[in-house]
């Protein structure tokens, strides 16, 4: 009896597994107008039960972006690069969760190594930010990472873990399940440059993130992706480990062609 209930649960695990589906997000940064707006939604992406592309435009193209989609594209999804840590007020410049749904977005970006080198966002605040996405409907993909000065002093799942302590904290206080998160594992040392993490490297450190997670509802369906000069050249490799579902790419999202050449073939 118990060898059964064993082998039921291994193979449930297995199958919740292979059901993530794979997630590739563009990120524009501060990139982008209205003529690569409508290049990428009027592009014949490949429709695939199993692949969500997410493409993140600046805020103020959103709007526009969501009306192009909804006209040419069937299987286009849409992402913010940030939001603001407050709900609403005297705040100028700031954009709500709320409006980013109104405005079309379904995904939004936090804790980006960018925000929180340039802009001071801290573990704390990106904790704030994903609980105000996720009241507005809003899926956060959650990014951790760690430099290349914490990696060489082998720290690199310390700094990772401190970096989703609030985040786990607030999952299990408010028993909100994995399926509705997405986290971005993106060393600062690979981002931007020619030495991206190795398939084995990223390997390791998701692997160890979903351990990390195990205690929130809902662990296997996380999905976990991978950020840092994600190209054609290195994606298969990175999307074939088994705990890498997707891809988080910058500079190669800005390219119908580069983008198109590092989906996935399944």
């Amino acid at each position: 009896m118990y060898v059964l209930v064993a082998l039921v649960n291994i193979a449930t695990r297995f199958w919740v597994m292979h059901m993530r589906k794979c997630l590739i997000a563009g990120n524009w940064k501060l990139n982008g107008d209205h003529t690569l707006c409508e290049q990428f939604a009027g592009t014949a992406f490949p429709t695939k039960p199993s692949l969500d592309i997410v493409i993140c435009p600046p805020t103020v193209l959103l709007q526009s972006m969501h009306q192009l989609v909804k006209k040419y594209s069937n299987c286009l999804h849409l992402g913010a690069q940030d939001v603001s840590v407050e709900a609403q007020g005297a705040y100028t410049g700031e954009i709500s969760a709320k409006m980013l749904h109104e405005a079309g977005a379904q995904y939004c970006i936090i804790g980006h190594s960018e925000r929180r080198a340039n802009f001071a966002e801290t573990n704390e605040k990106v904790a704030i930010k994903m609980t105000h996405l996720l009241k507005a409907n809003v899926s956060p993909i959650i990014c951790v990472g760690e430099s290349r000065e914490a990696r060489e002093q082998q720290q690199t799942l310390a700094v990772i873990e401190a970096q989703l302590s609030p985040i786990k904290a607030v999952l299990q206080q408010q028993a909100v399940s994995c399926a509705q998160i997405v986290i971005g594992y993106e060393p600062l040392w690979a981002v931007g440059s020619d030495r991206p993490a190795s398939p084995e490297q990223a390997q390791q450190v998701h692997q160890h993130i979903r351990q990390l997670m195990t205690d929130v509802p809902d662990v296997d369906a996380l999905r976990i992706i991978y950020g840092g000069s994600v190209t054609a050249h290195n994606s298969a490799a990175l999307l074939a480990m088994p705990d890498i579902d997707g891809a988080l790419v910058g500079g190669a999202a800005l390219s119908i062609d580069s983008f198109l050449g590092l989906l996935p073939a399944v």
